[in-house]
């Protein structure tokens, strides 16, 4: 779909003729979510000057992202809520990336639900809805901020793009394949990597701001999910853990400390899926994280049919609403009657 021309058309002919446009994604903004959006201002401000372009989040951003030029600017909806909604009232084009589904704006997408706005979405996870008036979704990509750049080169080319830029689209790139080690399907993606190195992209600098940065307390949360709340299930070749807002707060817990947390039982040899549960501040609902490795197991599928959610086939996350307690019993009893 990316590289049909009328869409790139649509695309244009929106642009050109909006006045003042916002960018969104999804709450808990990830690397991706962040890099993705960030550079997305940065390239339509170069491209179009004479447009206005803000960004805006459900909630904060982790504290490792918050380098990231433009971060400093974004708009944090929790934070804001007055602020976001007098701009959402006199924008007139809304650009929604890394989400498959407005619902996952959560209180931002139902502030922008009570506007009828021309809605662009630009992302890389399956089955988006149809709620928007012009999509770019391409589940082959390895991120979305692959499929940014990729219509960003479709626009003008990556002559617009700034070293800022550059760092947040490879900041993008980088979490959401695990540093190349997944979701790279295709020789473009190391390309665009070395294209984006070629723009003042330090490699060894941004790792070591994503991965190198973390507070001594969530090291001592990493410390105690594995040796006290991972529990193996061998004869599924599962693994999950769970936490408490209790436990959460007692470690200091910051918006992205459980960053990569469900990837840690896929160490484990046989195991080939992985789930994080995690209590919300409001103690309304479960968080769900996914993870599988190989081609056997879709847990894009099982966070839609039992979470709520959606993702790739190998990551994705949703929502249980109910007790922790009871969240890791239905966890379980999905493995028992469907593995």
């Amino acid at each position: 779909m990316l590289h049909q021309a009328i869409h790139i058309q649509a695309l244009q002919d929106m642009l050109g003729s909006a006045e003042r446009c916002l960018v969104a994604s999804h709450v808990n903004p990830d690397g991706d979510a962040v890099g993705a959006s960030l550079a997305w201002r940065s390239y339509l401000r170069a491209a179009y000057p004479a447009l206005e372009v803000r960004v805006a989040f459900p909630n904060r951003l982790p504290e490792f992202l918050r380098w990231i030029e433009g971060a400093e600017q974004a708009l944090v909806y929790a934070d804001s809520k007055e602020a976001v909604e007098s701009y959402i009232k006199i924008c007139d084009l809304v650009f929604c990336l890394d989400l498959n589904a407005i619902d996952r704006l959560e209180a931002l997408g139902e502030a922008l639900a009570d506007r009828s706005i021309p809605r662009v979405l630009i992302d890389h996870h399956l089955k988006p809805a149809e709620e928007f008036d012009l999509v770019f979704s391409d589940a082959s990509m390895s991120s979305t901020s692959e499929l940014v750049y990729r219509i960003a080169l479709a626009l003008g080319g990556k002559s617009l793009l700034t070293k800022g830029a550059a760092e947040a689209l490879y900041v993008g790139l980088m979490t959401d394949t695990g540093s190349f080690s997944f979701n790279v399907n295709t020789p473009e993606t190391f390309r665009m990597a070395a294209d984006l190195m070629e723009l003042g992209v330090d490699k060894d600098e941004v790792a070591s701001k994503i991965y190198d940065s973390y507070s001594e307390k969530r090291m001592r949360l990493l410390g105690h999910c594995l040796l006290n709340k991972m529990r193996a299930l061998p004869k599924h070749k599962a693994a999950y853990i769970s936490l408490s807002r209790k436990e959460l707060d007692d470690f200091g817990f910051q918006p992205g400390d459980t960053e990569g947390f469900v990837n840690m039982p896929l160490s484990i040899k046989k195991v080939t899926l992985s789930a994080l549960f995690t209590e919300s501040q409001d103690k309304t609902h479960i968080r769900v994280s996914l993870r599988s490795k190989g081609k056997d197991i879709s847990v894009n599928e099982m966070a839609r049919k039992h979470f709520k959610g959606g993702g790739h086939f190998n990551a994705s996350g949703g929502k249980y609403f109910g007790s922790l307690e009871d969240c890791e019993a239905y966890f379980e009893n999905i493995l028992k009657t469907e593995f």
